[in-house]
């Protein structure tokens, strides 16, 4: 089993990665979702990471792929998505990468869903959330094909 950090949108307030990783420091890989719109980039050296639409400055890959147990995870920004037919956008997207799992950011709202034999998640944001939520981040665990996440609350006060 595999122990997955996913984050997203912190706009420049690295503090809210470093926190993260101290309050998770057994995470098998740590992955950022885009928009981290650091000005060091050494905050992301031990993260998969995609660049945002915020993410003007940073040399980063629009998509990154990567096999966690048995399943394929893509990750992406998500900002081509758009507000209509997301979700069939990115089962689209899930198909031609040819992945079982989607990280993605962008909407500032956590999310989970599984459908059609695909997940998808989206952490929420780390220091400007919407819908409702607070500053967030998820912990997955995979399992062989199994995937399990859970959203946690980010107090940025402390």
């Amino acid at each position: 089993m595999k122990k997955v950090v996913v984050m997203s949108d912190n706009h420049g307030y690295d503090e809210a990665i470093r926190k993260v990783k101290e309050l998770e420091p057994d995470a098998d890989y740590y992955i950022h979702c885009g928009d981290s719109c650091t000005s060091n980039p050494f905050v992301l050296d031990d993260m998969i990471c995609v660049k945002g639409n915020n993410d003007y400055y940073l040399d980063l890959p629009r998509y990154a792929k990567i096999q966690i147990e048995d399943l394929k995870v893509l990750i992406t920004h998500g900002q081509y998505y758009g507000y209509f037919n997301r979700e069939k956008q990115m089962r689209q997207d899930l198909k031609e990468q040819g992945c079982d799992v989607l990280f993605s950011g962008h909407t500032h709202v956590p999310s989970f869903l599984e459908k059609h034999h695909h997940y998808y998640l989206n952490p929420g944001s780390l220091t400007l959330p919407r819908g409702g939520s607070g500053p967030s981040y998820a912990v997955v665990y995979i399992d062989g094909k199994k995937l399990k996440a859970e959203f946690k609350a980010l107090d940025l006060d402390d």
